[in-house]
C-alpha cells in the first residue's frame, strides 16, 4: 500500500510527463476497472470502519461509512455494473474519492496496482456504453488484460446526485451573454458535452465545441486570438489534456490573454492548485452551471 500512497502524492507531477496515473482494482467479480488517481483521496481498509445501512431507492448505495470524521456514502460498483453484489465484508477496500465537488466511497474486491498511462493509450469507449469513459491494457500477474476506467460522472447521474443540468439552466441563467465572441471548448464526456450544448445555447453564446484536447489546440492555431472569448476545458481527455491545452495556450505569446476556464470533475485542491500554477483564469466542478455562468460572464459579459 505504501507504493499506492507514493502515487497519489506525485499524482500532479505525471501530466510533465503526458500520463494518467490510474488506480486499477478488482471488482466483487474480479473484473479489472480503474479510477484516475486524482480524484482518490485515500484508500480506506473496509474492517477497519464501521459502516451502516441507510434507507435508499438506489440499491446500489451501500450505506454510510465514516471517514475520517466525515459520513460518506458508499456505492457498490458491481451493483451499478450489473452484476450481484458480494457481502460487504468480502470487499477489501474502499476507494475513498472527491470529484464535482462529492465525496463518495466505491467499495472494490483489491487494489492490483497504480499504472501509467499516456492519453494515447486509453480509448475513448462512451459513445458505445455510457459507464464506460475509457478501455486500455494493464499488466497483471504477467500478462495482459483488458482494464475499463468507469465513468464516474454517469454514476452520479445515476444516483441521482447530478441531473442533466436543465433546472441550473433555469434557474440560474436569467440573462444571455453580450458579447459575439466565440467559446471554444474540449470536453470528452458525452453527458457534460450535452449539458454545455444547452449552456451555451441558454446563454445565446457563439461556440464551437469539440470531443478531445487535441482538436480543440489545432483549432486555436488557426483562429483569430481576437475572435476567442474564453476557452473551457476538461482535464481529463484522450489526446491532448486539460493541462497541455492550459500550457499550449499561456505558452503561446498572441493567445496567453485568452481566458481559460478549466471544467473538470477532478475537484481536489491539488489538481486546483496545480491548474492555477499553469495559469488557468479559473477552475469550476463539471456540471456546477452557477459557477460557470459567474465565470463566463466575468469574461464576456451580459446584456
Amino acid at each position: 500500500m505504501s507504493g499506492v500512497s507514493n502515487s497519489v502524492e506525485q499524482l500532479t507531477r505525471a501530466h510533465l510527463r503526458n500520463v494518467q496515473q490510474l488506480a486499477v482494482f478488482y471488482t466483487g467479480k474480479r473484473n479489472i476497472y480503474a479510477i484516475n488517481i486524482a480524484k482518490i483521496k485515500a484508500f480506506i481498509i473496509t474492517e477497519e470502519v464501521s459502516i451502516t445501512d441507510t434507507p435508499t431507492d438506489n440499491d446500489i448505495i451501500q450505506g454510510i461509512a465514516t471517514i475520517r470524521g466525515v459520513p460518506i456514502t458508499l456505492v457498490n460498483l458491481d451493483r451499478w455494473l450489473g452484476s450481484p453484489a458480494l457481502p460487504v465484508d468480502q470487499y477489501k477496500l474502499i476507494i475513498f474519492c472527491e470529484f464535482n465537488n462529492h465525496q463518495i466511497g466505491f467499495l472494490v474486491k483489491d487494489v492490483i496496482d497504480i499504472v501509467e498511462k499516456t492519453t494515447a493509450e486509453l480509448i475513448n469507449n462512451e459513445e458505445q456504453n455510457a459507464k464506460v469513459t475509457y478501455t486500455t491494457y494493464v499488466e497483471v500477474n504477467k500478462q495482459t488484460k483488458l482494464c475499463t476506467v468507469f465513468n464516474a460522472e454517469q454514476l452520479l447521474v445515476d444516483i441521482g446526485w447530478t441531473d442533466d443540468g436543465q433546472t441550473q439552466l433555469d434557474k440560474y441563467i436569467d440573462r444571455p451573454v453580450n458579447n459575439k465572441k466565440i467559446i471554444l471548448a474540449a470536453e470528452d464526456s458525452k453527458v457534460a458535452r450535452e449539458i454545455l450544448i444547452s449552456f451555451f445555447k441558454k446563454i445565446e453564446a457563439r461556440y464551437e465545441i469539440f470531443h478531445n484536447g487535441t482538436d480543440l489546440v489545432e483549432r486555436l492555431k488557426h483562429v483569430n486570438p481576437q475572435d476567442v472569448g474564453c476557452v473551457i476545458s476538461d482535464i481529463e481527455m484522450p489526446g491532448t489534456d486539460g493541462f497541455q491545452v492550459a500550457q499550449f495556450i499561456k505558452g503561446t505569446s498572441d493567445l496567453s490573454h485568452i481566458p481559460i476556464i478549466i471544467n473538470s470533475s477532478m475537484t481536489t485542491a491539488a489538481i486546483k492548485n496545480k491548474m492555477i500554477s499553469i495559469g488557468v483564469d479559473d477552475f469550476v466542478g463539471k456540471t456546477d452551471i452557477p459557477a460557470l455562468y459567474e465565470s463566463v460572464v466575468e469574461y464576456l459579459g451580459t446584456k
